[in-house]
């Protein structure tokens, strides 16, 4: 465990004196995050949105929770149900030099951002990515989408929205319940109680939450050609480029693997395949999907990947359905703003 996690997560003594130092610019992040927001809800700043419901799928803590399978399974679903919904995304890490940029099937994880890529290959759906994401929203509902899902867009409050989910970390939850850089949360607690929908990820809900349970797939070789396999009871060496990798040790431990040791990389990094090859001849090194987006088209032998998929039940699926077609009046007096304003294509 981090420093930083033994601060925001671990509940001791130790902990609460470590935090002290970092509480003064938890009030300082606390009361500029305050105005920013007031700034909005009183029409100093300006939101924007398309002709479209947008919905929110975000989060209080800094880090991994669990957005991206849910965003995964969200689309997923909205298309079984006869939609054709879009993701805009920041794209977190994106070299991209012109925004907004449209994500290709094909397209290069470093222009584009691994998750955005991870999720236009899962869905198959309209993905945008543009760090302005009202921008990037209304590039694409010029591609015919009819349902915005705008990832990791809680905080985003130039984005207008028609709903808002968050997602919590079932084991993490918010740990001291403070603000960055004391604690791990972007927003208060409080914040909770104005979403639309709350999930819960990888734990018993709380009374009006919804669980969501992430289900892993038999481990793929990285590298096509590669014809082994790694069977359960392996021991095996575990690579998680995400927010939260221990909940990815944890999938594999639940799985049945038992863990060697770990190939350390931050949120978002990437490791040289050299490094990852040699760890190889020692042990199966399996990686999250969102990692194997950055290595693919590597010859990376006894490399595999282990994919989630998100489970939810049907009512929680029935209440985001409601929730856009409840977002006609918010569009019509959209549209109505819009039109005074002159165009609906002035936007920033």
């Amino acid at each position: 465990m981090s420093c930083i996690d033994k601060i925001w997560y671990e509940k001791s003594f130790g902990a609460f004196l470590l935090s002290l130092p970092l509480r003064p610019f938890s009030w300082l992040f606390g009361m500029i995050s305050a105005l920013r927001r007031c700034a909005y809800e009183w029409g100093l700043l300006q939101s924007s949105a398309p002709l479209v419901p947008v919905i929110i799928v975000g989060g209080l803590s800094a880090g991994g929770s669990g957005k991206t399978p849910l965003c995964a399974a969200l689309i997923k679903e909205l298309q079984r149900r006869g939609y054709h919904p879009g993701l805009v995304s920041r794209g977190y890490h994106a070299t991209a030099k012109q925004f907004p940029l449209r994500v290709e099937q094909n397209a290069d994880a470093s222009l584009c951002g691994d998750e955005p890529l991870l999720l236009k290959r899962q869905t198959g759906a309209e993905v945008v990515i543009d760090p302005n994401r009202s921008r990037g929203a209304f590039y694409l509902a010029s591609l015919g989408v009819d349902v915005i899902i705008a990832d990791d867009g809680l905080q985003h409050y130039a984005l207008e929205r028609d709903a808002e989910i968050a997602v919590i970390d079932g084991v993490r939850k918010l740990g001291n319940h403070k603000l960055l850089p004391a604690g791990p949360l972007r927003e208060g607690p409080w914040r909770l109680k104005k979403v639309d929908a709350v999930v819960i990820n990888g734990a018993v809900a709380h009374l009006g939450y919804n669980p969501m349970v992430l289900r892993p797939q038999p481990p793929q070789p990285l590298d096509p050609n590669f014809k082994g396999q790694v069977k359960k009871g392996s021991r095996v060496i575990a690579l998680a480029g995400i927010g939260n990798p221990e909940r990815f040790y944890k999938t594999l431990e639940d799985y049945g693997f038992a863990i060697s040791s770990v190939l350390h990389v931050p949120d978002h990094g990437r490791l040289s395949e050299d490094k990852i090859r040699k760890a190889a001849e020692n042990a199966p090194v399996i990686m999250t999907a969102k990692d194997a987006i950055k290595y693919e088209g590597s010859e990376l032998a006894n490399v595999f990947v282990l994919n989630v998929e998100a489970f939810l039940a049907p009512a929680f699926y029935d209440d985001v359905e409601s929730m856009i077609k409840n977002a006609k009046n918010k569009i019509e007096l959209r549209a109505r703003r819009q039109k005074r304003a002159g165009t609906a294509e002035k936007h920033s």
